[in-house]
Formats: structure tokens, sequence, C-alpha cells
């Protein structure tokens, strides 16, 4: 019997974006067992508790987690479907495509390199026994890295997630950027208090020329020392942000290192268990 979907759409004040998306799902060659869609336009949770909404108002095997502004391939949910029969894997982590600046379409995907810094929920599907024994999302997160938080959670509970170049979905406008610090210090925070030893790469990814140049990695190494507001979350101490960004420029010189010398991995890595 085939694994049922329920899919989830978070929507924010976007109606024309989410009337294509709902449009897409429309056409699917598969029907998902619902479309739950949970609007925060007028309560304003963050996209966390909504997404915490919408996978416990669903029966479904497993939730699929897009954003309002996504455009999904008629074969979305027959995919998750195919790559679900195999028991053992307990989630997905679907390709990207997006636009550039004239209007081509591109792939958007984080770089091979990247092990734990990544899942995005404009693509993720995630099977719901493992939501629930994670309790879904971490709801002190009010944007980003709630989805990144919920993969590392799901893994470390013992569930993989793999990748899937065949599971893709368009996103038009571009996601907050891979490898670019986003004006969010909390969110960085909460994830590096998720799992310390996995931020590592997440701090690693945010190390480059532009990012020194621009200032925006003296300010993150600035405010992860910093309470911030509302400050139910627990600073980085001088050890803890020694010990942190020792490791994350570590890695990113073997990463230069690498690249220059055997290139960039092939593949995706098998992170995941």
């Amino acid at each position: 019997m085939a694994v049922s979907v329920d899919v989830v759409i978070p929507t924010f004040r976007r109606p024309a974006e989410l009337a294509k998306c709902l449009e897409s799902l429309s056409k699917q060659t598969v029907s998902p067992n619902s479309i739950e869609v949970i609007d925060d336009s007028e309560t304003d949770y963050g996209p966390g508790i909504s997404r915490n909404i919408g996978w416990k108002r669903g029966n479904a095997d497993a939730v699929a987690f897009l954003d309002d502004d996504c455009i999904a391939p008629e074969n979305w949910i027959e995919t998750i479907q195919e790559i679900l029969e195999n028991p053992d894997i307990g989630g997905i982590e679907g390709a990207m495509t997006t636009q550039d600046s004239l209007g081509n379409t591109i792939s958007y995907n984080p770089p091979n390199r990247f092990k734990w810094d990544r899942f995005k929920t404009a693509n993720l599907i995630i099977r719901r026994e493992a939501l629930e024994i994670v309790n879904g999302f971490d709801e002190r997160y009010f944007l980003h890295r709630e989805d990144t938080d919920l993969a590392w959670k799901v893994i470390d509970a013992g569930y993989s997630i793999v990748w899937s170049s065949k599971c893709i979905m368009h996103h038009p406008e571009p996601l907050g950027s891979m490898g670019i610090y986003a004006p969010y210090p909390r969110s960085e925070q909460l994830l590096y208090r998720c799992n310390p030893k996995k931020y590592v790469e997440s701090a690693a990814g945010l190390i480059s020329f532009e990012s020194m140049r621009n200032g925006s990695l003296w300010k993150l190494q600035r405010e992860l020392r910093m309470i911030q507001t509302p400050n139910d979350v627990k600073k980085l101490n001088r050890f803890e942000s020694w010990n942190l960004w020792s490791r994350a420029w570590l890695v990113s010189i073997f990463w230069i290192i690498r690249k220059n010398t055997i290139g960039e991995p092939k593949g995706v890595s098998k992170n995941l268990r």
C-alpha cells in the first residue's frame, strides 16, 4: 500500500503566491491525503508554530512541508511515495530550483560538501512517526533555522533523511542564502544549542572573503556571545565561541585545500543514518 502524504503550507500575506502553489498541487498525478494551509497573516507566530499546527491536523504516514510560493511538479507526490516505499527511510530532502536575476530557472541546492547545514522546509518530507517522536518543530524559533533543527533531531532519533534530486521543487524566490549570514542571531544560538558539533559546519559555511569583507562574519561572532531578545537562549561563553570558530576555520581551510587539489565532492554525503 502506498504511503499517504499530507502537505503543510504556512502562509503570510502572500495570497497570489499561495494560489499558484495550490494550483500546482491540484495537478498532481497522485493526490495528497490532505493539504493543510496555515494562515499566519494575523497571528504572526512564525513558520515553526504554523507547521506544527498543520502536521498535527493530518493523519497521513508522511508530511511534506512547503513554502507558500513553491511550485510543485506534477509527479512530486508520486515521487515521494516511490522513495518512501523503503521503510528504512525516515525523510526526504528534495532538490530545488529557483530563478536568477534574468528569470532563468537554475539549480538551488546546498553544496555537496555540506553534510549538516542543509534541510530547507521548502521541500522537506518527514514520516509522521518521526515527527511525533521529536515533537515537531521547536517553537522557540521565530524565523530561520527551525527546519535544520528539526532534521537534526530526526536524524539523532535514529531516522535517515535521504537526498533526492528526483524529488524536485521550484522556489521562484531564492531562499535565505546558504553560506551567507542571515540576521537572526537568536536562531543561530538555538541551532548551536541543538547540536554544537553539527553547528561547526554551519559556522564554517559562513566563512568567506565576502562575509569577512562586509563584516557579517564578525557581526555573527559578536552576536552569538550576546543575550538576544527574548532572552530564553543561553549565549555562547568565551570558551564555546573560541572552540566553535577555531574548529570552523579548520573545516573551512580543509574545504579550500580539497577544492584546489581533488575538487568538490561528486555527490551529496550520506550523512545520515
